[in-house]
């Protein structure tokens, strides 16, 4: 690294932080501050000016957004992003005359707003209840309030840029109509970022198989995008390229709906094109630092993100990362350059990974691997072929489209088979096990040393692989309770279980058959996932008065149920030896 990119990536950790700490200052104080640090003419006063100022404005931003007080609302808000299912609910972020509110609707409400999307203007009544004081989810998405949607009285579609942009979402949906429900929803996620309609076995086979990326859009459709534009592009005065170019990055955000991922990608690519066009291309380091900082002052709270964070980290890993590891792969150029982007960016967010989700699935590098050639072709050709055979439709839609369903049944079947065997995951453990090994390399030149450090290195590495299932007892989490002995697994599904988190809490556990599932009050999807998930032996739906009298004995366990004030109880006891 440069010393410029040094100072400037001080600035931008400087100012990331800043944003996070959110703290206010009397103003002589602050003044005091960047006085005394700018007398210093030293490189990180800078970076101390800009995290106190970052801090300052993130502050600034918080205090705009605090909650609203309940009451009720009546009238017109404009959706900000598209509506989607939640369980058998539906939510939507909308503007409206008290702020941005989060809308929550059921019934008749969310099927009044379902095929609606960001833009379209609604008329709508309910009840407002203020933001939670520790949702730093909804802070972060500008939420001041939740309203519980009671009636929807009718909508305008959106207009201007606003409605091309759903034009052209709405044309390639139609155009891949022939592809089926599941996927269709892979091929917008792919496209357009948007996953809102895939069932929750998809969802979770793209998260246990670590390809959850591949659905929201990244660096690599704006890449895409610039790609198709370039032979146009070409031609044009360089002034107006720029310009042309530049609205068309925007657009493409738009379109995808401005998620974090794809905001550091275009305005990484928007720099790109105006340090091209006036002679001084910057390296991708240096264009990926001005973006961070670029857009964490636009918007402090989106260094909140984590899908901000796991995308700026991705990037630095194929910067920093993938050029260390492509020399030392075997194979053809393609290949080693595919595999060394996807270790890079998976070396470079598995920190991250394990902050907030406690493990990385082992089977997401041979995943990333296997998927990743039949991703970008997907990308590329639904934003051609796939909007052609939205503006042609019928028998052409479909035969453009061919390929496309051929692409995508691999895609699906790398997710389903990754996130189903039973390689398990890595943890904290390994993380700094394998910080210890990589020091002891360093610090020792003795060869043997070396040689069993880089042993325990591949043990480490391939830990998971041998470690067995979760251990016997009971297991409780998000409504769904597990009973294991030996090969034996019992499963109740209560009121609280959605499909997709009892899909990742079963995963979590490493099974392969559940033995006999209990119902318990759990939604039809959510038993639907399970079961066609884990197909269970045998099922007991505890709201039948019959299966209440039922006793069932599987391996050294005995099931049976009982009846109090609070509801139906499923004793499990381990029958003596």
């Amino acid at each position: 690294m440069s010393t410029i990119d040094v100072r400037l990536w001080s600035l931008a950790c400087a100012t990331w932080v800043g944003s996070l700490l959110a703290f206010e200052l009397p103003p002589i104080v602050l003044l005091a501050v960047a006085l005394g640090v700018g007398l210093l003419r030293r490189p990180w006063a800078v970076a101390i000016i800009a995290l106190v100022l970052s801090a300052q404005v993130a502050s600034w931003v918080i205090e705009d957004l605090a909650p609203v007080a309940s009451q009720d609302f009546s009238g017109l808000v404009t959706l900000s992003t598209d509506p989607e299912p939640i369980g058998s609910a539906l939510r939507a972020d909308a503007d409206s005359p008290l702020g941005r509110v989060q809308l929550r609707a059921r019934g008749r409400a969310a099927d009044d707003l379902r095929l609606l999307l960001a833009g379209d203007r609604v008329v709508l009544s309910g009840a407002v209840s203020p933001r939670s004081d520790d949702s730093d989810w909804l802070l972060q998405r500008k939420v001041v309030g939740l309203l519980t949607v009671n009636r929807v009285d009718g909508h305008t579609p959106a207009g201007g840029v606003n409605g091309l942009a759903n034009s052209l979402r709405q044309t390639l949906e139609r155009g891949a109509e022939s592809l089926g429900p599941e996927r269709l929803s892979l091929f917008t996620g792919l496209v357009v970022g948007d996953d809102r309609w895939q069932s929750p076995q998809t969802a979770d086979d793209f998260r246990g198989s670590g390809l959850g990326h591949l659905l929201a859009v990244s660096g690599q459709n704006v890449a895409f995008v610039l790609l198709i534009l370039a032979p146009l592009a070409r031609w044009l005065p360089p002034g107006v390229r720029v310009v042309v170019m530049l609205g068309v990055l925007g657009f493409f955000a738009l379109v995808t709906r401005f998620e974090p991922s794809v905001l550091r990608a275009s305005v990484m690519a928007g720099l790109a094109v105006v340090s091209v066009t006036v002679g001084r291309p910057g390296s991708g380091l240096r264009l990926l630092g001005m973006a961070v900082v670029g857009l964490l002052w636009w918007d402090p709270l989106l260094g909140r993100s984590v899908g901000f964070q796991l995308s700026l980290l991705a990037s630095l890993g194929i910067l920093l990362v993938s050029p260390l590891v492509v020399d030392r792969l075997a194979g053809p150029r393609w290949f080693r350059e595919l595999a060394a982007a996807t270790v890079g960016a998976q070396v470079a967010v598995a920190p991250l990974l394990l902050w907030v989700f406690d493990d990385v699935p082992v089977a997401a590098l041979p995943a990333n691997v296997l998927a990743g050639p039949a991703s970008g072709p997907v990308m590329a050709w639904g934003l051609t072929g796939g909007l052609l055979a939205g503006l042609l439709g019928g028998r052409a839609a479909v035969l453009l489209h061919t390929p496309t369903g051929w692409l995508l049944g691999w895609i699906a079947g790398v997710a389903g088979w990754a996130s189903s065997v039973v390689w398990g995951s890595y943890g904290w453990r390994h993380v700094v096990a394998a910080a210890l090994v990589l020091g002891v390399t360093a610090v020792f030149r003795v060869r043997v040393v070396r040689l069993w450090a880089g042993v325990l290195g591949v043990f480490v590495l391939l830990a998971p692989l041998f470690v067995g299932g979760s251990a016997s007892g009971v297991v409780v989490g998000d409504g769904v309770s597990v009973w294991r002995s030996g090969e034996v697994t019992v499963v109740e599904l209560g009121d609280g279980a959605g499909a997709e988190r009892s899909l990742a809490l079963l995963r979590s556990l490493r099974l392969d058959v559940v033995d006999l599932l209990v119902i318990d009050g759990a939604s039809a999807q959510t038993v639907e996932s399970v079961v066609g998930r884990y197909g269970p032996g045998r099922v007991a739906d505890v709201s039948d008065p019959a299966e209440l009298r039922n006793q069932y004995r599987l391996g050294d366990l005995w099931v049976r149920f009982a009846t109090s004030s609070r509801g139906v109880q499923v004793l499990v006891d381990r029958i003596p030896e």
